[in-house]
């Protein structure tokens, strides 16, 4: 299954990943690992973790973090301009 946040709730939705990386805006959404997108605009920072692994720390209350992999991380990091 595949479930969508929002609002701090989870929501079955109809779509793979993959159809739903095709389906959003770019500039807005990125995956950052195979199984998790994310939308640019709840990104808060992104942080260094223990053993070279990088995390995004989002905006909502609980500021998820979340494990980016590494051969996502410079499409994250360009689209973010860092």
């Amino acid at each position: 299954l595949t479930y969508a946040m929002c609002g701090g709730r989870a929501h079955v939705v109809d779509h793979t990943i993959a159809e739903l990386e095709e389906k959003l805006d770019p500039r807005r959404f990125v995956r950052i690992h195979r199984s998790t997108l994310i939308n640019l605009d709840w990104v808060r920072e992104l942080h260094s973790r223990f053993g070279g692994q990088v995390a995004v720390r989002l905006k909502d209350e609980k500021q998820t973090q979340l494990t980016v992999s590494r051969d996502r991380l410079r499409a994250l990091k360009d689209l973010l301009e860092l």
